[in-house]
């Protein structure tokens, strides 16, 4: 049975160490969602985009990269695209021209970009795997050249289709098997590009039109251009890199490299475009909705701040612990109320002191030392005060030369505290000394 005055802890301490523990890692956990903001989004959302495992997505391209021995990276954030790697952008139809028109400018002597045309409208297979999408048209090709308006005018092509194709498919197919038709009828599309700026890099072998072309910058590319000089000429602008266009996705998309021939020619490509790049490539995912801004959260989870933000959880954390674990034995619980004459007397003194009454105080105790002198003389109880006065004043004075009747008036008349508790201690010790 617990002590009377002393209360019990409702709560198991690891029960609510637990509880503070989860709410401290909940919370760190918030801090870091809102700093990562975009780069917790899902990429594998069947997009053509390099985290993208779909038919339309590069993924595969990431992969064979890594496994040649090429460090791969994804670029959610401004930082990433100013490295010196080689660049991979993968625009689709609603991304902003202007903003593609700007990344690739500031590249310009940064490092190689390839910008990767959209071609394919697919759409989610329901019930299936995450990022698994149904080829619907090719034609998004003819409207990609709308995402180079802020660089050069182009103009694309389908090559090997017939111009009824298009009208089959917008007619919803009656049966699955003339879907399957259209669709093995559209994956024979190539598609080309053609501009005034452009070089051809890789020639369309029917029609000698560009599937892939270099932007003509004033740059010397002799990797990208068969026709190039030995060494660069007057008015070449050195130091500059190269700006490849990839028109037709199919090239290096995950639906054809499984052709082992396909994946070679986009190595190939790769590595004429690298052109004195860096080390790595990295594939844009900002162009795709998977961007993340910059702000003080996300920088505080990166080197070198990491390191003070790891010491003050850390400091939160040993602070805790303190609270959690004391050392030493708890000290006890005061009574609110004291038991006896001791805590009667504190009691009394505390309220007179609070009601600013200490002065009457003085003739009452000098009333009660007197009573106190009669009785130890043997004085009779009867006699009146005066005389009881009057027989006290023959008791010789202390030691320092004071007798009653000066004493006793000064008990009287001490109207402050000091002025009581001196007089009160010289009184008790004349009684002290002369009566016991």
């Amino acid at each position: 049975m617990a002590e009377a005055g002393t209360s019990a802890n409702p709560f198991a301490r690891g029960t609510v160490l637990l509880m503070v523990a989860i709410g401290f890692a909940a919370f760190v956990a918030l801090l870091y969602a809102i700093g990562a903001g975009g780069a917790l989004r899902p990429g594998n959302n069947g997009q053509a985009h390099g985290a993208s495992s779909g038919a339309i997505g590069y993924s595969a391209l990431g992969r064979l990269l890594e496994q040649t021995g090429t460090p791969v990276r994804y670029g959610r954030g401004p930082d990433a695209l100013q490295q010196q790697d080689l660049l991979i952008v993968t625009p689709q139809l609603s991304s902003d021209p202007k903003e593609l028109a700007a990344l690739v400018n500031q590249r310009a002597f940064t490092g190689p970009t390839i910008i990767i045309l959209p071609k394919w409208q697919a759409s989610p297979i329901q019930g299936f795997k995450t990022g698994w999408v149904q080829l619907d048209s090719p034609f998004v090709a003819i409207q990609s050249p709308q995402l180079l308006a802020q660089l050069l005018p182009v103009k694309t092509r389908l090559e090997g289709v017939d111009d009824t194709l298009a009208t089959k498919m917008l007619v919803q197919p009656e049966t699955p098997e003339q879907q399957a038709a259209l669709i093995r009828q559209a994956l024979k599309a190539r598609v080309t590009i053609t501009g005034d700026r452009l070089k051809t890099v890789l020639a369309d072998a029917p029609t000698g039109r560009a599937r892939v072309a270099v932007i003509e910058d004033g740059g010397w590319y002799p990797s990208l251009d068969a026709n190039a000089p030995a060494e660069p000429g007057p008015g070449v602008q050195q130091g500059r890199y190269p700006v490849v266009i990839v028109a037709d996705a199919d090239l290096m998309n995950n639906l054809s490299l499984a052709n082992r021939k396909t994946a070679a020619q986009a190595l190939q490509i790769i590595d004429a475009a690298w052109s004195g790049g860096g080390e790595g490539v990295v594939f844009d995912l900002t162009q795709n909705g998977l961007g993340a801004s910059e702000n003080l959260l996300s920088v505080a989870f990166r080197p070198p701040f990491v390191g003070a933000v790891a010491s003050l959880l850390l400091a939160a954390i040993a602070f805790g612990w303190m609270a959690f674990f004391r050392f030493g034995p708890p000290m006890s619980e005061e009574r609110p109320f004291g038991f006896g004459k001791t805590a009667l007397v504190k009691g009394s003194a505390g309220l007179i002191r609070r009601l600013g009454r200490d002065h009457l105080t003085a003739s009452a105790y000098a009333d009660l030392q007197r009573d106190r002198a009669a009785r130890a003389l043997g004085l009779p109880p009867s006699l009146p005060p005066p005389e009881v006065d009057a027989r006290l004043a023959l008791v010789p004075a202390d030691g320092e030369g004071r007798n009653y009747e000066t004493l006793i008036e000064t008990m009287r008349t001490a109207r402050d505290r000091p002025a009581i508790a001196a007089a009160a201690r010289a009184l008790y010790r004349w009684k002290k000394e002369r009566m016991g």
